[in-house]
């Protein structure tokens, strides 16, 4: 510190204390200058505030269980069909929603599939990513997230393609995820750092996506864009969400979370 400001210095160590001499001459400009440091650096190293993001959970989420509930409603509904009511009242029906006001649609067709393949790739490669995603947001934040940013996914993508699009699938919720766990890694306004995460969430919805007899890529791409935005906004310090990412908050908000869907295939089966 002292050599930084042009003054010579010698530094001896007796024990736990040690004494700094420089020349008599440059005694007095020396004691200013390390009482000067004293007091500019009185609070440093600033105090660590966690953020949410890296302390909303400790244990390991419970990605299998919640993830084992999408096989087990794919049980008792079975592969897409016409004729099945779980289908006909809850998959994606832009008709039925932009027209009919079935708001619930854009909820329950995350829990449809349209067979085997379908579900077990949603299962074993949505459940690692959503993994990730609990441990970054907490499970109870990153399901509310999920549920809110696949929602809205497949809204934009109905009112985009208009009336006469059917699809179902909890893959729109998976891009999202990606989208989120993306969007929450941009830190600052560094190009690089915003490339990065956003050339990786390209990439998977290349890879996985992009293909497929009964592939909707509108609600993939939609549910990565969603997610992005949503996982960049929620970095910001002022959001408000950030204040529920902590553990004891959690388990309100995945309580919510589920709420949400079976509201929404009450109404789907009521009405």
């Amino acid at each position: 510190m002292l050599l930084s400001a042009g003054i010579a210095n010698l530094t001896e160590y007796h024990d736990r204390d040690y004494a700094v001499m420089v020349e008599a001459a440059q005694a007095e400009r020396a004691a200013l200058e390390i009482e000067h440091y004293e007091i500019e650096n009185r609070n440093w190293p600033a105090p660590k505030t966690p953020m949410p993001a890296e302390t909303g959970e400790k244990t390991r989420p419970p990605t299998v269980l919640l993830m084992g509930a999408l096989l087990v409603f794919h049980m008792v509904t079975g592969p897409f069909s016409a004729s099945s009511e779980w289908f006909s009242r809850g998959a994606v029906d832009s008709r039925a929603i932009l027209e009919g006001g079935e708001w619930w649609r854009l909820i329950t067709a995350l829990t449809l599939h349209s067979g085997p393949g379908h579900l077990l790739g949603n299962l074993f490669i949505g459940g690692v990513i959503i993994h990730y995603l609990c441990r970054m947001f907490g499970t109870g934040l990153a399901w509310f997230m999920l549920v809110l940013t696949g929602t809205v996914a497949n809204f934009i993508n109905v009112a985009a393609r208009g009336p006469g699009h059917i699809s179902v699938g909890f893959s729109t919720a998976v891009f999202a995820a990606v989208g989120l766990l993306c969007g929450g890694q941009i830190k600052s306004t560094n190009l690089r750092s915003i490339l990065l995460p956003l050339g990786a969430g390209v990439s998977l919805l290349a890879m996985l996506g992009s293909s497929g007899e009964r592939t909707d890529l509108g609600a993939h791409l939609w549910g990565l864009v969603v997610g992005l935005l949503f996982g960049a906004a929620w970095r910001r310090p002022e959001n408000v969400l950030r204040s529920w990412a902590w553990p004891g908050k959690q388990t309100a908000l995945l309580t919510f979370a589920l709420l949400t869907v079976w509201f929404a295939w009450a109404r789907a089966l009521a009405n």
